[in-house]
């Protein structure tokens, strides 16, 4: 009886010990998430300008990640039968913009080049979903 015992408390103070390793990994890597996305605040101002139904549409971002589509959810809500939900996504990585196509229905293109892996996006490019073109300022800060 002594031995099962034993063997219970090892058992026990063996879980214990990985959970507390587990705690260590998990509080070290929410600290690096921290400072990852604190480093990112210096994101480079993007201007997304369309006109729809005659009317200019014009709306800056700074954040990292920019999600375009008919969803009203979507941070760029465009409401065109041409779009899809979620049609596209800009992000900021490695001081650039980048934009990826959503699997949507009538793609996304870059200056009438189809987006079919992530591209880098400048100044001045037109990022044409569906039948709607939407025009890119990045406004660069000053450091």
């Amino acid at each position: 009886m002594t031995a099962i015992l034993a063997l219970t408390l090892r058992i026990l103070f063996l879980v214990l010990t990985y959970l507390f390793v587990g705690w260590i990994g998990f509080t070290i890597y929410r600290d690096l998430q921290s400072h990852f996305h604190q480093k990112n605040a210096h994101v480079s101002p993007l201007t997304l300008q369309v006109v729809i139904n005659q009317e200019p549409v014009e709306k800056q971002f700074t954040k990292t990640e920019i999600i375009i589509g008919r969803d009203p959810s979507s941070d760029f809500t465009i409401s065109d039968e041409t779009i899809s939900l979620r049609h596209c996504r800009l992000y900021y990585h490695h001081k650039q913009w980048w934009a990826v196509d959503q699997n949507s229905t009538n793609g996304s293109f870059i200056n009438n080049t189809l987006i079919d892996a992530p591209i880098v996006v400048t100044e001045g490019d037109e990022l044409r979903l569906g039948k709607v073109t939407i025009h890119i300022q990045i406004n660069q800060q000053k450091r």
